[in-house]
């Protein structure tokens, strides 16, 4: 078992401050301890019913290709399953370049790092000599992120989301840096707001980021309109993480100001217009939303629009990132109040048939 004696040697259990609670544990416990949070998953394919258990047990299913979100029902191939997590994952230097920046060197500073995946994201902040934290509640995901780590040299520390939700009320702000990464658009997002509030100091930061569409790309422009031709209800506009239209969003309650904002080139590599064809038949809007009977015809009719542009060959899908930098406004007292009110509540619950 290479991969859980490796697991072990690397895995710790740490408190919400981020300091070390044990010794390094074994492979056997690793091994029982992933068996025992397998039951845990940050997604369940199924519509959630009843009241949720902890504000980081959201509702939608874990796929075993990592970081991916494809909804029950995508069938997705390897190579299409494979592109969809890139698109929701993978970010340019110049993000993390910007977030670092943000603290002075050498201050080393505490950082959650909201449903990791496999962890690509909190690996890139420790590599800048962050201390990490890792929420995630799916044990497969936390596995690869920690042998991912290891493999790169640095070590991220985990804790479960259910303790973060019990322990959050206690400790109060411990963070300096909480960063979500293509994720709160899929949550409960006022509740999802209220507990990084309340994980933060108060001089922190909180970091979110999308990846989206170049829509100044004449490919990404044609292909907004093919999709509104096919599907009506579809608007490119709401599928923008825009500063003019998550801005408000992000600081209604009061809660956060928002700091900065900025768009980084993000092109994504395909191989070739078919590929790109299952990355975009994967999205809820096309692959939920489109009529059956008409998808075919939507489908060549892209690949018509990408073959006429880039030929057989590889080339960049037109992807930016959207980064916005908020600070918390020090009111723990109002949102405390506005919190117990939603006591029982899933801040982090993915909704099933999101994927972007």
């Amino acid at each position: 078992m290479p991969c859980l004696r490796s697991l072990g040697k690397s895995l710790r259990l740490f408190d919400l401050h981020g300091r070390s609670r044990a010794a390094a544990i074994g492979p056997l416990q690793t091994a029982a301890l992933v068996q025992q949070r397998a039951s845990i998953t940050d997604f369940v394919c199924e519509p959630a019913t009843g009241t949720p258990a902890h504000p980081f047990q959201p509702i939608s299913s874990a796929s075993t290709t990592g970081d991916t979100f494809v909804p029950k029902g995508a069938k997705l191939s390897g190579h299409g399953a494979h592109p969809l997590a890139r698109y929701r994952s993978y970010f340019p230097e110049s993000v993390w370049k910007q977030i670092d920046g943000l603290f002075p060197r050498g201050c080393q500073p505490v950082a959650y790092d909201i449903a990791i995946g496999t962890g690509r994201g909190a690996i890139e902040l420790a590599k800048r000599k962050f201390r990490v934290t890792a929420v995630e509640s799916n044990a497969a995901l936390l596995a690869k992120a920690h042998t991912q780590a290891l493999e790169c040299g640095v070590t991220i520390n985990s804790i479960s989301a259910a303790k973060v939700h019990k322990k959050v009320a206690q400790h109060g702000g411990v963070a300096s840096l909480v960063t979500i990464m293509h994720g709160i658009h899929l949550v409960d997002t006022d509740l999802a707001l209220e507990e990084c509030h309340r994980l933060l100091k108060s001089d922190g930061f909180l970091a979110l980021a999308w990846n989206d569409r170049n829509l100044s790309h004449p490919v990404a422009q044609q292909l907004e309109s093919l999709v509104e031709q096919f599907n009506p209800e579809y608007n490119r506009k709401n599928k923008q993480r825009t500063k003019e239209v998550w801005g408000p969003k992000l600081m209604k309650d009061g809660l956060f100001n928002l700091v900065d904002y900025s768009v980084h080139a993000n092109p994504l590599p395909m191989r070739n217009a078919k590929e790109a064809v299952e990355l975009l038949e994967a999205l809820p809007y096309i692959r939920v939303d489109m009529a059956e009977h008409t998808k075919e015809t939507f489908k060549r009719q892209l690949q018509d629009l990408l073959e006429t542009h880039y030929q057989a060959g590889p080339f960049d899908f037109p992807l930016e990132t959207k980064l916005f930098i908020l600070r918390p406004i020090d009111s723990r007292e109002s949102s405390d109040k506005r919190h117990s009110g939603h006591e029982g509540q899933v801040p982090f619950q993915f909704f099933p048939n999101r994927a972007t």
